[in-house]
């Protein structure tokens, strides 16, 4: 297994961000020989598997670069997505060939002569830079097709679902605990009755948050907004201000979003209980009343004020969630997932290279169908 333990991790920025070490440190303690590279490399020799996630930048960088690689010397490309995509009403018919136009348009950027002037004009640059969305769609598709990607796996599984129906294939894997994200039990004063941590985003959060917090500081609840206005605040700052929190609130940028996979980790691990407007079941292990208090908006504020008046009823879910998080579901685990699924991707691809190698050996068939979670717990 030595020959297949080299991965390099894509990293966005100019400097390495928490996620790319994270990842990494994740990758090493499972057996791998991880190095993190910035994004525009070309320095990825010797990999076997190539891990990127987000995407925070031109991820059709990338797959212009893997092309350029001949197929033999070309590593097994696992793409963790970890962004939204178009809103989930719009059919496949509608989102592939638009995406699949947009980033058409993209890999022009990447061309030499004509297309690549036309494509740093100001008019292209303009497109480049919004209907992101639908242009990861496009991106998906292309390099999914073109053999250049060989596993697309989503954080959420109302996404992954929706890749599979307009035919991307696509598997999920739960957002898990990152190694930074908590402390044990702290034993801190309780003293901030409702907690908001993240970006407001949209009018629609950010409406629904001034009224939720406003209605519960005039009963006089202790809230605190942290909304990234005097920067964002991770790592030992989050954690002592949720081990300071009775409840973190979750509320919705958009009627299908996300959030709520990755911010009831952070929530769970640190005792505080996560209380959100309705989601979609983006990470189904978790449920409401079992492991969170989910109400329409119109019902966050007397939910919430329940909550606080009744610890009796919150601190069993409470519990329940912290072990739930503990026990299973860090970031390890969903690295350790989906490398079980790029090491049989990848044994596949080497299959379909060398066929006169394998005539004695079983062939194993890789397919990625659509993902039933409670069929593949780990």
């Amino acid at each position: 297994m030595e020959e297949n333990r080299r991965v390099a991790v894509l990293h966005w920025y100019d400097d390495v961000d928490d996620l790319a070490q994270t990842v990494t440190r994740a990758l090493t303690e499972l057996g791998y020989r991880p190095f993190v590279a910035h994004y525009t490399s070309e320095a990825l020799e010797g990999a076997h598997f190539l891990f990127t996630y987000a995407p925070w930048g031109r991820l059709q960088r990338v797959a212009a670069q893997l092309a350029k690689t001949p197929p033999q010397k070309r590593p097994f490309w696992v793409h963790w997505s970890t962004e939204d995509c178009p809103d989930i009403r719009l059919p496949g018919w509608v989102t592939v060939p638009v995406g699949r136009t947009l980033a058409w348009l993209d890999r022009w950027q990447e061309a030499e002569g004509l297309q690549g002037r036309l494509a740093h004009t100001a008019p292209l640059r303009w497109v480049n830079r919004r209907f992101h969305k639908f242009r990861y769609v496009g991106i998906y598709h292309h390099a999914l097709n073109a053999g250049l990607m060989g596993l697309l796996v989503e954080y959420s599984k109302v996404y992954a679902d929706y890749y599979n129906r307009a035919g991307i294939p696509a598997r999920y894997a739960q957002w898990g605990l990152l190694d930074n994200s908590h402390r044990g039990d702290l034993r801190l004063e309780r003293d901030i009755d409702v907690l908001w941590i993240g970006t407001r985003r949209t009018k629609r959060r950010s409406r629904l948050l001034d009224k939720v917090m406003g209605e519960l500081a005039a009963y006089g609840k202790r809230v605190l907004i942290v909304d990234g206005s005097g920067g964002p605040v991770y790592g030992e700052a989050r954690t002592l201000l949720l081990n300071r929190a009775k409840i973190m609130l979750n509320l919705l940028p958009t009627w299908y979003d996300s959030a709520l996979a990755y911010r009831w980790p952070l929530a769970a691990a640190n005792r505080a209980l996560l209380v959100t407007e309705d989601s979609l079941p983006h990470a189904p292990e978790f449920l409401p009343g079992e492991h969170y208090v989910a109400a329409p908006a119109s019902q966050l504020t007397p939910t919430i004020l329940d909550y606080l008046e009744h610890p009796e009823k919150r601190e069993p879910i409470v519990e329940r969630a912290y072990q739930t998080v503990i026990h299973g579901h860090s970031i390890v685990d969903s690295v350790r997932q989906i490398m079980h699924w790029a090491e049989q991707g990848r044994q596949a691809v080497r299959q379909a290279m060398h066929p006169a190698h394998n005539v004695h050996q079983p062939v194993h068939t890789f397919t990625i169908p659509y993902f039933d979670v409670d069929k593949n717990r780990y």
